[in-house]
């Protein structure tokens, strides 16, 4: 990696051409550079001090170079100056007073590095220090230099497939003691990036369209948050001249190209919500089913829960499963030759011993508890994973709704943001704290940090730094609740056992 460049007339010539180099990795939900060309990007900027740092006239020449047609308002512009555009990229230099909640509402695509606005956006709660920060030399000195090494969260969004993003550090700015924006996005929002390996502090978060924000309203379109600060744009990494040949060296300077890419995918389509009816539901999932062995995994004999595993395995043949049933005692080599492995609520995680976490075949758990055994969380009960409702060993009340945060994911089975009502009657509703690469799709009402359904992508990164060999998804389902599911919780069942066996790709 070469020395950062003092002339922002050569800097501009390189930005364009990093611009350019991510078009290779791209991956098919992210349009191409040449799809996105004149279309209108309105920059928001402020007025800082004349002798205060700006890059905002930069960011503008780069977007311009990558052949977007820049339109620069003040802060104090109305919401309507966005009439036309296919992008608001907020700068740190607008007062986030003045821009309130202006461009909250709006079917935009908005990128910001302005993290003093994240709340007023919904992307943050609105406690500073706890839900956002910045952190800069004048009063964080030791902690601005941390703030120049990033740790790569997600490896699976489409930003993070198309940079190539690994769990390890990479290079945010050059090297100088400078100041940098983060912040805490509610479970709707993605982590891409982090500083000092937590995602609490995230350099780079999304929201996928009709994800839900931290205030839980959904997502009118894509949103991205990023860590920029007034004057270090042309701080941004990027591996150039003869360290472009090393490979080490294209992984760690990736800043502008992360920058780029998040760019591009604010811009391109976002993901359809699936809105099929549940005749439509049914049909797919009978389509993908027919035909494929399915090994459920259960307490053979079971007491309670028995009837609820027999509904379970009744209604996965009627779907056209070739459905086998294993004891939670059986070997892991029971699942060899399966297509998709369940285990059942009824198993006990001393029983399983370990079985069924690197099986090659897609799984799904209806077990919350089993969540460390299987790499879908941490290891610290209560912290990690737990229960609502079990007789003592919950301090919290039994419930039967969930609140739907990634309604944009076809888990969430068309059903729209907010609570839905899961079960008939309360009961015990298991929960998990998955890691970054997850896909959340419902968490525990009032509980935005104990997730209760998700999904993670094939080769994403689990807990204790396991990777997913086919997908994995978590259902919760307490012994008898099948029973009484409603039919949204029904609903719900059916669209996570159609991901978990659907092809791959996100």
């Amino acid at each position: 990696m070469n020395q950062r460049p003092s002339s922002r007339v050569v800097i501009s010539s390189w930005l364009l051409a990093f611009g350019l180099l991510s078009v290779s990795s791209a991956k098919a939900a992210l349009l191409p550079w040449f799809s996105l060309s004149h279309k209108t990007v309105l920059l928001v900027t402020g007025h800082p001090p004349l002798d205060a740092p700006d890059d905002d006239t930069l960011v503008q020449q780069h977007l311009q170079a990558l052949g977007l047609t820049v339109h620069t308002v003040d802060d104090s512009a109305p919401e309507a100056a966005a009439r036309g555009a296919s992008l608001i990229v907020i700068s740190s230099t607008a007062n986030a007073h003045l821009l309130g909640a202006k461009y909250a509402g709006i079917d935009v695509p908005v990128f910001t590095w302005n993290t003093f606005d994240y709340p007023n956006l919904g992307l943050t709660g609105a406690q500073l220090h706890r839900d956002f920060g910045v952190v800069d030399p004048v009063q964080h000195f030791a902690d601005s230099f941390s703030v120049l090494y990033g740790y790569g969260a997600n490896t699976t969004s489409d930003i993070s497939r198309a940079v190539g993003l690994k769990p390890q550090l990479f290079g945010t700015l050059y090297l100088e003691p400078g100041t940098a924006g983060w912040g805490h996005p509610g479970p709707g929002g993605t982590v891409v990036a982090d500083f000092d390996g937590t995602p609490g502090r995230a350099a780079v978060f999304t929201y996928e369209r009709n994800a839900s924000l931290e205030n839980g309203r959904a997502a009118p379109a894509r949103r991205v948050g990023f860590y920029l600060s007034d004057g270090n744009f042309h701080l941004l990494t990027a591996v150039h001249g003869p360290a472009a040949s090393d490979p080490h060296m294209q992984q760690w300077a990736i800043g502008l190209k992360l920058f780029d890419t998040a760019i591009r995918w604010a811009m391109s389509p976002p993901r359809a919500t699936s809105s099929y009816s549940p005749t439509e539901l049914d049909a797919r999932i009978r389509r993908l089913a027919h035909g494929r062995k399915l090994l459920y995994v259960e307490r053979v004999n079971a007491g309670e829960g028995r009837q609820s595993d027999e509904a379970i395995v009744a209604h996965l043949r009627s779907l056209g499963f070739i459905v086998n049933i294993a004891d939670q005692t059986d070997p892991q080599s029971r699942a060899d030759g399966e297509d998709l492995v369940i285990i059942s609520s009824t198993c006990s995680k001393y029983k399983l011993a370990n079985k069924y976490a690197d099986v090659k075949a897609p799984l799904i758990s209806l077990e919350g508890l089993l969540s460390d055994a299987l790499h879908f969380a941490g290891r610290d009960r209560y912290v990690d994973y737990g229960e609502h409702g079990e007789e003592k060993e919950s301090d919290d009340p039994p419930d039967n709704y969930l609140d739907i945060v990634g309604a944009w994911n076809p888990m969430a089975a068309g059903l729209p943001p907010g609570l839905v009502r899961f079960t008939r009657h309360p009961g015990v509703l298991k929960w998990a704290h998955p890691l970054a690469d997850a896909i959340v799709i419902a968490t525990l009402p009032n509980a935005p940090g104990q997730s209760a359904i998700f999904g993670y992508p094939k080769d994403s990164v689990m807990a204790d730094g396991f990777v997913a060999p086919a997908r994995r998804a978590l259902l919760p389902l307490d012994n008898p609740s099948y029973d009484d599911l409603t039919d949204q919780g029904r609903a719900l069942f059916d669209a996570v056992v159609l991901w978990t066996i659907s092809s791959p790709a996100r």
